[in-house]
C-alpha cells in the first residue's frame, strides 16, 4: 500500500484527529503545541499547550488534549490533566485526578474515556494504569477500568457497544462489551505479533487500525481479532497513532513520531471520525 508524506518537521508527533470542517490536528509532544493542518497539508495554526500533548479529539465546541505532564519526551514538565482548547483559550480540567493521561475518545454516553497508563516506565516494568469516563460538563470522573499494563489507544465500534484498548507492554488488545455506562471486559481481542500497540482507529466495517511504534508499522484487525493485513511505513518512522479522514473519510493519517511527519494513505475503506456528534473547531 502506497503513501506520501502530508506534513513533516513537526517534532515527536501523536493524536490525529479530523475536524468536521476538513482540517488535521496533531500533537507534538516533543514542542508543546497542537499542529492544525489544512486539507492540503498546509500548517495553518500552533496552539501552545506546554507539557506533553498526548491523544486529542474534538468536542462540540473545543479541542479535547490528553496532557501527559511532561513525559515520553515532552517539551516540559507540567500537571497532568485533560485540557480545553476554545477560541485559542487552554484550560486544563481534571488536574489531580488524572497523573500521565495518553489517549482518550468521547463514548456513547457524551463522557471522556482516558487511557493513564501512569508513567514512561510502564513501557518496561509491570505497573497498572487504568481508564476513566470524564463527565466534562460536571467535572465529575469516575475509574471504568483498572488495574491494566501501559493502558494506551482507546476507541469504540460502529455500533458503540465495544470499546477497544490497547495494552502496550502485554502487546494485546482488549475487548470491552459498553452497556448502560458500563464496561465488561470480553478478554484478549488479539495479540500484535510485531511490535507493541499504541493508537488505534476503527472503520465503518468495524476493522480496527493498530499502530506499532517500535516497529513502524499498522496492523489491521477484523472485529472477530483476527489478523488482515500489515502496512510497513520504514524503519525510523515510529508510528503512534492514526485516524481517518478526507472528504469521503477514505484516507488515513498516520502519525510517525520518529520522522516527524504526518503520512497519508488511502485505506480503500471509510473510517469513523474521532468524535461523538456534528463539531466546529473554533
Amino acid at each position: 500500500m502506497t503513501f506520501n508524506v502530508f506534513q513533516s518537521g513537526l517534532g515527536f508527533i501523536e493524536g490525529p484527529v479530523w475536524t468536521p470542517d476538513g482540517r488535521l490536528c496533531v500533537t507534538s509532544i516533543s514542542q508543546g503545541c497542537i499542529y492544525v493542518l489544512g486539507g492540503d497539508g498546509v500548517v495553518l495554526e500552533r496552539l501552545p499547550t506546554g507539557g506533553g500533548p498526548n491523544g486529542l479529539a474534538v468536542g462540540q465546541d473545543a479541542l479535547w488534549v490528553a496532557q501527559n505532564g511532561g513525559i515520553f519526551g515532552a517539551s516540559g514538565v507540567t500537571r497532568g490533566g485533560i485540557q480545553r482548547i476554545c477560541d485559542g483559550k487552554v484550560e486544563l480540567l481534571f488536574a489531580g485526578m488524572l497523573t500521565a493521561p495518553n489517549d482518550l475518545c468521547f463514548g456513547p454516553d457524551g463522557r471522556l474515556y482516558v487511557t493513564d497508563p501512569l508513567t514512561d516506565r510502564a513501557l518496561t516494568e509491570e505497573i497498572e494504569g487504568s481508564v476513566f469516563a470524564c463527565d466534562v460538563e460536571t467535572g465529575e470522573i469516575e475509574t471504568v477500568v483498572s488495574q491494566r499494563l501501559f493502558p494506551n489507544g482507546i476507541a469504540f465500534d460502529p455500533s458503540g457497544t465495544v470499546m477497544y484498548l490497547a495494552q502496550t507492554y502485554p502487546r494485546v488488545i482488549e475487548k470491552f462489551r459498553f452497556s448502560a455506562g458500563r464496561l465488561t471486559s470480553e478478554g484478549v481481542l488479539c495479540t500484535i505479533a510485531k511490535g507493541r500497540p499504541d493508537g488505534i482507529a476503527v472503520d465503518r466495517e468495524g476493522k480496527l487500525w493498530v499502530c506499532t511504534p517500535g516497529t513502524g508499522g499498522l496492523e489491521v484487525f477484523g472485529p472477530d481479532g483476527q489478523p488482515l493485513r500489515r502496512i510497513e511505513f520504514g524503519d525510523g518512522t515510529m508510528t503512534t497513532n492514526c485516524c481517518f479522514g478526507g472528504p469521503a473519510m477514505t484516507d488515513l493519517f498516520v502519525t510517525a513520531a520518529g520522522r516527524g511527519s504526518v503520512l497519508k494513505l488511502d485505506a480503500g475503506v471509510a473510517g469513523l471520525p474521532l468524535y461523538p456528534r456534528a463539531a466546529v473547531l473554533t
